[in-house]
């Protein structure tokens, strides 16, 4: 591990930028850990996504958060020049794709012969962006869904959260649901539209972040 992670488990009480601005400031243990249990999920979920092995993905999201703290630190992240999650996905797919080039690069025995034609990483490198970045995209949503549901699950009333992870999140049916909770049906769906409501507000604040103004 290149980094030591404090446990800090207290609500993120800022915005995205206020975060970024936080780990920048390099004094605040509290943002950086709070950055990375944001961020390494993230991180480590799109470089599995694009084939990395265990292990090799979880190198990647240590020298990956690694380059965006001193990109943070340093000012090689430029926030006038766009957001830091798509700086970070460009610096994410840079990195996943050179494990890939390790991984795939032939021995002496096992090389193709030059006059072949044949590229081994052609199916990598020519794999498009737009499929990356979507994936990129997933990734983030789940992160952000994950989060916001560690900071709302002490506000939400236990019977809220359970219904919800239950019902929505691991898909059993209405009537177990309200069964196995003591509640009604109608209230399975009640807690589910309160709990997503929740959710988009404290997405919303959290990426209330406009770049111009700050590393967001």
């Amino acid at each position: 591990m290149l980094f030591a992670v404090p446990p800090y488990n207290a609500p993120v009480d800022q915005t995205q930028t206020s975060l970024l601005w936080a780990v920048r400031d390099g004094q605040d243990t509290r943002a950086w850990a709070d950055f990375y249990r944001i961020y390494a999920p993230l991180v480590r979920n799109y470089t599995r996504r694009l084939g990395l092995p265990d292990a090799d993905a979880d190198d990647a999201v240590q020298e990956i958060l690694l380059v965006a703290h001193d990109g943070l630190q340093h000012g090689s992240y430029d926030p006038q020049k766009g957001r830091f999650r798509a700086w970070l996905y460009g610096v994410a797919r840079k990195r996943a794709l050179m494990t890939h080039r390790a991984r795939r690069r032939p021995s002496r025995a096992q090389a193709v012969p030059f006059d072949t034609g044949v590229d081994l990483l052609s199916s990598l490198e020519d794999h498009h962006d737009e499929a990356d970045r979507e994936i990129w995209e997933q990734e983030w949503r789940f992160a952000m869904l994950d989060e916001a549901l560690r900071q709302l699950q002490g506000t939400l009333g236990q019977k809220v959260y359970q219904s919800f992870i239950l019902y929505a999140i691991q898909g059993s049916p209405v009537e177990r649901v309200a069964d196995e909770l003591g509640i009604s049906p109608s209230s399975v769906y009640v807690y589910k539209s309160r709990v997503l409501d929740a959710i988009r507000e404290w997405v919303s604040r959290f990426e209330d972040d406009a770049h111009e103004h700050g590393p967001a």
